[in-house]
């Protein structure tokens, strides 16, 4: 792969168009991507009933693990036409009962009522969104009292080498556990709780909506 084909391919990360973009999503549905998605939703309770949300649904493999997981509502967002395509495609059946709906949108603005979700997860996604704060305030809007977010990221800053992905990859920026908690804090999320493996520089984050919305 020319270096040109390869930076082009490496920008798809942030937001998957054409060809090259079907390529990356469907990667993002990898072993690799899976090992991190084990270890994140073993951080997570998931109820019988809970109806959930996954944004930045890339290929759509976290959707279909929450639909094993629970009998309630499995949502999917992301802003590739890309993603939400494959996402459909994997989860066809599902999307087919209506159990599964996938949505375009912006995590700044979603298409959701207040307190829709019982739990809403971001893997590998925070790294492109643009004021933190804000969009942890969305998600919060559409989280149920008691509800929990959950992030997962497979860089988190204690491994200098992953940097280097900023500088590859337009947009991308690695927010570290501290950066991470102090705009959860400011969005308005309580019992924030912050596991990582240093060595492979893994992170998983799940905050609470400890009260109703306010604003």
């Amino acid at each position: 792969m020319s270096s040109w084909l390869y930076r082009r391919f490496k920008n798809m990360a942030r937001k998957p168009i054409g060809i090259l973009g079907k390529i990356m999503v469907r990667k993002l549905n990898g072993e690799r991507h899976a090992v991190l998605a084990d270890w994140g939703f073993s951080h997570l309770k998931v109820s019988e009933n809970a109806d959930c949300l996954d944004c930045g649904c890339g290929g759509g493999a976290n959707i279909r693990r929450l639909l094993g997981m629970t009998k309630g509502r499995v949502y999917g967002a992301d802003f590739s036409k890309v993603a939400v395509a494959e996402t459909k495609k994997l989860n066809k059946s599902e999307v087919r009962s209506g159990r599964c709906q996938v949505f375009l949108a912006d995590v700044k603005k979603l298409p959701f009522e207040e307190a829709s979700f019982d739990i809403v997860t971001a893997f590998e996604t925070i790294y492109y969104w643009e004021d933190l704060t804000g969009c942890f305030k969305e998600i919060l809007r559409i989280l149920r009292k008691g509800g929990v977010f959950m992030i997962t990221n497979e860089a988190a800053g204690r491994i200098p080498e992953n940097f280097e992905w900023e500088k590859q990859i337009p947009g991308l920026k690695i927010h570290t556990g501290e950066e991470i908690r102090t705009a959860l804090e400011s969005a308005g999320f309580g019992k924030i709780s912050i596991d990582e493996i240093v060595e492979k520089d893994y992170i998983c984050v799940v905050a609470e909506n400890t009260d109703t919305v306010s604003e």
